[in-house]
């Protein structure tokens, strides 16, 4: 498998779900609010998810946040 294919490769709802580390039932919440993208390759029953949105979503997730000692910095500052 090359890395396009790897990259463009399809999970089903159960495998996206044990990739994020989530329940399937929040798989399915996202999707349905549309804050994970789906593709329906087969008709509207049929829901996969490309590995590298499933990959962008666990970037975006796992940046750094601001900490409190963060804010009370700028706080101090003023």
């Amino acid at each position: 498998m090359t890395m396009t294919e790897t990259i463009d490769r399809l999970l089903t709802a159960e495998e996206a779900a044990r990739f994020l580390g989530l329940k399937v039932a929040t798989i399915r919440r996202l999707t349905y609010s549309r804050d994970l993208p789906a593709v329906r390759p087969t008709g509207k029953r049929a829901v996969r998810y490309r590995l590298r949105d499933l990959e962008a979503l666990l970037r975006m997730r796992t940046q750094p946040m601001r900490g409190p000692a963060s804010r009370g910095e700028e706080a101090g500052g003023r």
